[in-house]
């Protein structure tokens, strides 16, 4: 390649060393992109999508855009105030703020009957939100004031530093903080369903005649990853699957709380966050006919047996007043016959005094012999 007498490389070697090491290729983590609910922007003026609610929860077609609306909404700042504390802090406008724009963009029939869910969800959104602001922007920082300059977008630079100052960095949210992460710490046989809920999951297993799947099945699906079950769930489906031979028609707030103990009145472990312990006991002011008859049965028991014992007793008392007459009589007798006996005795005795008296020898009888 080289011609004659040019100046070109000795013994073959090239003209500049290169290096061909291919750079290393870093992969960039996936994560959730920002949340902007294009579907729900684009509906037109009146125009709204249909949710369908399951377990107290939404599910169907429409479910994570309905999710993702109440995301935006509880962290939009121009909406919920940043400076303060807890939820309860928001007060009645905000929550008709919110519920307002919830109804202008889906629509239920019993929409109203299901506000109470919602906003559950919204005030589990927000929390979260405001746990993942700590977790991003403040943790990593290594002083106050690189955490007050360091400012998440979308929030005044203000609102952040009252919400540093006042908040994240008090004694009482540290307090709660490692409180909840040892609580956190301490969970097992987690949920590997990812975005989607164990109502979702529910709603996809429930067959056509609405005949929903056991909570056994739920339970299994839910903690399967890659196809398998970690051995500490699948001794626990076992469990389960064992109560329920022993105990046939036991209902699923009772198979929980026998397999995992007492249930908080926040939820039930393997229903979601939509259902409560509550909503699986009969209210105290409905009535269960199957309860209601097994009382009035009690009660027409209790009745009968009442009126059986004041029988038995009217009976008793009867036989007593006899007895006692009958006491009475024979003690009369007794003391006739005692009287009679005397009397008799002292008849005898007169008679043999009399009987004696006519056969006694006189004197001047006597005295003639």
């Amino acid at each position: 390649m080289y011609g004659e007498g040019a100046d070109g490389p000795e013994s073959g070697e090239p003209l500049i060393q290169q290096d061909f090491t291919e750079p290393e290729v870093v992969k960039k983590k996936k994560v959730r992109s920002k949340n902007k609910c294009k579907r729900v922007g684009k509906l037109k003026a009146g125009e709204k999508l249909s949710i369908v609610f399951f377990l107290n929860g939404p599910v169907g077609v429409n479910r994570n855009e309905f999710t993702r609306y109440l995301g935006k909404l509880v962290t939009d700042n121009t909406i919920c105030p940043v400076r303060v504390h807890s939820w309860g802090e928001m007060g009645n406008d905000v929550e008709d703020h919110l519920w307002a724009a919830v109804k202008e963009k889906f629509t239920n029939p019993e929409m109203e009957a299901y506000r109470g869910h919602i906003f559950k969800k919204m005030v589990k959104a927000w929390t979260n939100y405001r746990s993942d602001l700590n977790l991003k922007y403040v943790k990593p920082c290594q002083s106050l004031e690189d955490a007050i300059e360091n400012v998440p977008c979308g929030i005044q630079k203000d609102d952040w530093e009252w919400l540093v100052t006042e908040h994240y960095l008090t004694e009482e949210f540290k307090k709660i903080s490692v409180r909840n992460a040892n609580n956190r710490a301490q969970g097992s046989m987690p949920c590997h369903l990812g975005s989607m809920s164990i109502g979702e999951l529910t709603y996809q297993m429930t067959d056509k005649e609405g005949n929903m799947p056991s909570f056994t099945k739920v339970f299994s699906c839910s903690r399967q990853k890659g196809g398998a079950i970690d051995p500490k769930s699948a001794r626990k489906e076992a469990e389960l699957i064992e109560t329920m031979h022993q105990n046939p028609g036991i209902n699923g707030l009772d198979l929980v709380e026998k397999c995992f103990g007492p249930q908080k009145h926040g939820g039930i472990l393997g229903y979601g966050s939509g259902i409560t312990p509550k909503d699986l006991r009969t209210p105290r002011n409905e009535k269960n006919p199957e309860v209601e008859a097994q009382l009035q049965r009690s009660e027409e028991e209790k009745a009968a047996l009442e009126e059986k014992n004041g029988a038995l007793e009217a009976e008793k008392a009867v036989i007593a007043a006899e007895k006692e007459a009958l006491f009475h009589r024979l003690n009369n007798m007794e003391s006739n016959y005692m009287v009679e006996l005397r009397s008799l005795r002292e008849m005898v005795m007169l008679q043999q005094t009399t009987w004696s008296s006519l056969h006694r020898p006189h004197d001047n009888h006597n005295q003639y012999i």
